[in-house]
This record gives C-alpha cells, structure tokens and sequence, in this order.
C-alpha cells in the first residue's frame, strides 16, 4: 500500500492552518469543495507570467475604521494581491467560499516584537512539493478547503522535479504555468508561484479549479470580487494584513442578516490592528449586532473594540499591544456561533487494497485540515473485517495515528482497516458532550 506520506498538502494545511489561523476564520459551517466550473482546456500560447495581475483593489477606507490606528507596516505586503488570487466561486460550484492568505515572511521579519510562540508554526516546512520553507514564503493562501497557493521563489526545475515525484505529470500550460495532474489531483508551477489542490477525489475538478485559480490571477478569467459585490466591499474594508480571510455567505447563515464577515490582523512593531468588518444589505448594517459581538469575541486579544458603519459595512477595529499576540489561533469571523462546537473540516483519502478473496485493508488517511482529538473521531459503517496487522477490524473510535497535541489526529495521521470489499464506511466527529456530530467523508469498496 502506498504510504500515506505522498498525501502532500498535510502538513501546509495542518502546520500553518491548524497553528496559525485556526479558529480565526470558521463561521461554524462546513462546506465542500463541488466539481470546478472553469473549462480544463489549456492554453499554450499564453505567456503571461505568474506575476500577472488584475484590476488593483482598495483597501480599507478610513472611515471603515474606529480608530486612527498607526499604519502597521510601511511597505506592502507580500500577500497584498490576494484577491488576485481568487477565482468566482462558480469554479467551486459554489455560491461563496471561505479564503485566507498569511504573509509568512513580513510575521516572521516581525517575530521579535510579538509574544513567545506566535511564529513557531512558521518555522516549519511545509511539507508540500516545491516549497521547501515557510521562512521564504512570501505569501500563502487557501481558497475553500484544500486548494493551497504559495507565492515564493521557486527553482522551477526542482519544484516540477517535486510534482512529479508525487505522482503528478506534465499535461499543457496555461498564463506562463505549467499545468501538472494526476490521480490525487493538480498543480500549476510558474516562477513564483505553485497552486496546488491535492488529495481530490476527482482528479479533473482539481485541474478544473487549478486553472481557474490561474485564470483569475493572470485576468483571464472571474475573480470573486469581479462576480459578488459584496466580497468587494468585504475585502475593500479588511484592507491589507499579515493575516486575514472571510468569506460571503447567505443572510441566514451569518451576524443578523449579514452577507460576508471577515478578519484582518496587522502586525506592527507596537501595536497590532485587528479588524472584523461585516457586510450587509444596503440600508441594513447592523453596528449594535457587531459590537454586540465583538464585546464578547476573543479575536481582539482582550482589548474594547470599537464599531463603525461605512455604507453596507460595519467594522469593529482594536489596538493590541503586539507583545501580547502569541497566537494566531484565536477568534473567528463576526457572526460564528460562540456557543456551539465547530464542526472540524478536513480533507479525507481513503485507498483500499485487497489482500484476499473479498476483504483487503483500507487506508484513512487525513490529508489536511483541522486537527481532531481521537476521542472526537469514529469509523462507522459495515463491511469491517478480521484482517491481520491492521489498526482496527470493527467500528469504533479511531484507533490509528494521532501525532498531535494531546493526542490530536492531524494532517499525515493514518488508521488501517480491515474491510470487506463492498465495505461502506463513514469517518464521524462527535462532540466532547455528545450534543454534535457530522459525517465528515465516507468511502465505499469496489464491490458495493
């Protein structure tokens, strides 16, 4: 059985998302990735670069703001051009989606003004072909769970050496990348740049949405701020900062008829910015929900926030005493629900393999993500079966790898199982209290 080590993009969500910004950006709904909706047809007569950019975006205005917080940084950012990067959420099948961007190195060139372990989840590799550090990551950005873009520069030969020895291939070239699929995915590698969606069950929607993400960059293609109003003015109102994300949504699903909710937190020597705008319908920004949220929101490091409307947006912004910033994984986008646990999100592979007339072992392997106690995560389902050497031959809690904190299972972690070859079985999350749970995947066996 292939080891589950080739699932690449574990560690980049689990080190970074896990360390950095979990918490941050759930508004406590899950959402999946859908087939892309982009055209898989490449283009190899292009020769725009992977520095090639859209329509330039505003920041946040000043009046989005309650307070006449210092500028954090005198010089751009090296995600400033995030928006760039994210295509219309059709290319998800998707009405909206969740996205984060971090700006490694300008945390790390800030690594002595914040407080003990802010930037320890930096210091790690990645753990994703052709991007060896985090160190020397300009940018990094998820848009929508498991699609992974790093902004760095790239020795392109070994970082397409990389792809390859994962199991991906060469197939065209689209805006000056090269395009790269195979069975667990896709990637396009130009210069400065690798967009990576990995560990898809499909391999051509992860082309699909691979090159859309490429379209969008290079502006031959919809952005998300092209195709929804309001994601412009959500990311109009976070502005620039070394850690932001949001998503839109349904009035129904966030902060009292809000459209979108994001996060931005700028770092500066002193002082940090944290900001949480919200947007609404027009006439209908709601600044006492906000601030009635913000009171109680963690984001804020224990500082008052203070709220103000700007047309649709309303914005609760605080001043945090850098020094006091030593964690990135705290908070979450104004509306979340406070009172009842999250739903994790993570990305699931399962591979099955037979061993003998009709049962075999299946492989789970969790391939990015949020982190999970073991006590939370449970295979369920029919079809287990007595095979030798495996993790577990019956339903249960999850008794394979767990090699996180406290025995959290976390990107790279594994169970074996012994199945039958019709076998149906779901990977399940249950609440500490029992109150919650949600299938998180499910896999079936060849024969059922």
């Amino acid at each position: 059985m292939t080891s589950p080590r080739r699932s690449f993009l574990r560690r980049s969500a689990a080190a970074l998302l896990a360390g950095a910004t979990a918490g941050c950006l759930s508004d406590g709904t899950t959402t999946t990735d859908g087939p892309g909706g982009a055209g898989t047809d490449t283009d190899a007569t292009t020769d725009a670069t992977a520095t090639a950019t859209g329509t330039p975006r505003p920041t946040a205005t000043d009046t989005a703001t309650a307070t006449d917080t210092p500028t954090a940084t005198p010089t751009e950012l090296g995600n400033a051009d995030y928006v760039e990067w994210l295509p219309a959420p059709a290319a998800f099948d998707l009405d909206g989606y969740e996205f984060t961007s971090v700006a490694p190195r300008d945390i790390l060139a800030r690594e002595s003004d914040l407080g003990d372990g802010a930037t320890e989840s930096l210091r790690g590799d990645p753990g994703v072909p052709a991007v060896d550090s985090y160190a020397d990551t300009a940018a990094f950005h998820q848009l929508q769970l498991g699609v992974l873009v790093f902004e760095a520069d790239l020795d392109r030969e070994t970082a397409a050496g990389d792809l390859r020895g994962v199991g991906l291939s060469e197939a065209g070239t689209r805006h000056g990348f090269a395009v790269f699929t195979g069975d667990r995915g896709a990637a396009a590698l130009a210069d400065a740049a690798v967009v990576l969606s990995l560990g898809a069950n499909d391999p051509d929607a992860a082309r699909s949405v691979v090159e859309a993400v490429v379209d969008a960059k290079a502006g031959g293609g919809p952005q998300y701020v092209d195709e929804s109003d309001d994601c412009e003015r959500l990311t109009a109102a976070i502005g620039t900062a070394h850690l932001l994300g949001g998503r839109t949504h349904s009035a129904e699903e966030g902060l009292d008829g809000a459209v979108g909710a994001g996060l931005g937190i700028e770092v500066g020597a002193s002082e940090t910015r944290v900001r949480t705008p919200a947007v609404f319908p027009e006439g209908e920004a709601d600044e006492a929900a906000l601030a009635e949220w913000a009171a109680d929101a963690d984001v804020f490091y224990g500082q008052s926030a203070e709220t103000a409307v700007d047309g649709r947006v309303a914005t609760a912004t605080a001043a945090v005493p850098t020094a006091d910033v030593e964690s990135f994984g705290s908070g979450s986008l104004p509306g979340s629900e406070r009172t009842a646990p999250r739903t994790p999100q993570a990305i699931l592979e399962f591979e099955y393999e037979a061993t003998a007339d009709g049962v075999g072992t299946l492989e789970i392997t969790h391939a990015g993500g949020d982190s999970i106690p073991r006590s939370e995560l449970y295979v369920r389902g029919s079809g287990f079966a007595a095979v030798d050497g495996v993790d577990q031959t019956a339903a249960g809690q999850w008794r394979g790898t767990a090699g996180g904190d406290d025995e959290a299972v976390v990107a790279g972690d594994h169970v074996t199982v012994g199945a039958a070859s019709d076998y149906e079985v779901s990977v399940v999350w249950v609440s500490t209290d029992g109150d919650a749970s949600a299938t998180l995947d499910e896999g079936t066996g060849p024969d059922a």
